[in-house]
């Protein structure tokens, strides 16, 4: 039986096409459940494909969600949406703004518009180091063969796709005589994926680096990050896979997680999705279980590790910016990273102000700053320059 907080978490996941067969068969039997649950369904459905903002709400504000909501919606649509008041209690809270948002007429948008100045999301783009002294822009490649000189080793590169490929299959890792490294450089606006030798996946976030082995040796496989990856590592009993970030290094037998680690940032964090990882640290070993987020603090030394929800910490690697009553400060580094702009705040009482919502990744970004002004919390103001302004709503 599905419980309730995982309703929107699967139907998200159904979109996505990641779902489980047993997620599929629960998700299923719960439509059918109920004319409401099948109401609710297809109106999430249909707000996820409009391509816009899925949901938002601005916990500050949260008592009066619903009641914003219905004054919002055409008054001719309400009797056709009352069932509205039903998913207020099965969903999360953070649907309600966002169906106000979609019902809304052109007109009705936003009381203080945000400046029509479009900044386009991120893509997948990064800059390839050799270990022969070779830098490539691989935003500029189709599918082709790359060849580092030193090592002598091809490299596939599927522009198609936006993968860079390390793994063969047919190399034996006892023919490895020096362990090379290369470096793959994500900027501010990107994301890249990579698989190396071993067949070990990873998905690079913004504003990431990461050195690697192009085969790893016989004792141990271990990469370098400074920012953010998601790993699905290959198991291999005889190596263990190290993470080696600052002052931490994540330690992996075969497992998926997400490692961050930005040098702007006084925290390193795994978050475990499935397997087992360790976070050694100070010469301590701090076991993390499955569900769990292990943050190590550069300036204390300290390890602390808590049970989190994972979606809110790994969606981005699905194309979904998730956020759950998180401070303005974290959500515009966030978007500044992605988007590859500057934030400015005319308050600075407004970086605590917090927010629970999701938006889809590969929309500008105006779409988000609407769903964040339509909390009537703040007003964002976007320069000639690309500057975006944070003020104080008028009331």
């Amino acid at each position: 039986m599905m419980i309730k907080e995982d309703i929107e978490d699967i139907i998200w996941r159904d979109y996505q096409g990641i779902c489980s067969e047993e997620e599929k068969l629960s998700l299923q039997e719960w439509i059918e459940a109920s004319e409401k649950n099948r109401l609710v369904f297809e109106q999430i459905r249909s707000i996820i494909e409009s391509g816009e903002l899925v949901k938002g709400y601005d916990v500050l504000n949260e008592q009066n969600a619903l009641e914003k909501v219905m004054r919002r919606i055409k008054p001719r649509s309400i009797h056709r949406y009352v069932w509205l008041r039903y998913a207020a209690g099965i969903l999360l809270p953070l649907i309600l703004v966002a169906i106000a948002y979609y019902f809304m007429t052109p007109n009705e948008t936003m009381e203080s518009p945000v400046i029509a100045h479009q900044i386009q999301p991120g893509m997948s783009k990064a800059t390839l180091y050799l270990s022969d002294g070779q830098e490539i822009d691989l935003l500029q490649l189709g599918d082709s063969t790359l060849r580092d000189g030193l090592a002598e080793q091809e490299i596939l590169l599927r522009g198609t796709s936006n993968t860079l490929n390390y793994y063969d299959p047919s190399r034996s890792i006892s023919q490895v005589e020096k362990v090379v490294y290369n470096k793959i450089v994500v900027p501010r606006g990107g994301e890249y994926m990579l698989i190396l030798s071993d067949g070990t996946k990873v998905w690079l976030n913004s504003e990431t680096e990461m050195e690697y082995p192009l085969c790893f040796g016989l004792d141990v496989r271990e990469v370098r990050l400074k920012g953010e990856a998601y790993f699905e590592v290959k198991k291999d009993v005889k190596r263990k896979f190290n993470v080696v970030m600052d002052g931490a290094t994540i330690e992996v037998t075969g497992t998926s997680f997400n490692a961050s680690c930005y040098p702007d940032e006084h925290n390193c964090c795994a978050i475990l999705e499935t397997g087992r990882i360790n976070l050694l640290a100070n010469n301590t070993v701090n076991k993390v279980n499955i569900g769990e987020r292990a943050v190590y603090d550069r300036k204390s030394g300290e390890v602390t590790i808590n049970p989190v929800d994972l979606k809110y910490y790994t969606s981005w690697r699905h194309g979904t910016f998730y956020f759950y009553n998180t401070p303005l400060s974290e959500i515009v580094r966030a978007l500044g990273r992605w988007y590859d702009v500057e934030f400015r705040f005319e308050d600075e009482s407004l970086q605590d102000v917090c927010f629970s919502g999701a938006a889809l990744r590969n929309r500008p970004i105006d779409f988000m700053l609407r769903l964040l002004e339509n909390t009537q919390s703040v007003k964002f103001s976007i320069q000639k320059d690309g500057m975006i302004w944070i003020m104080t709503s008028p009331k």
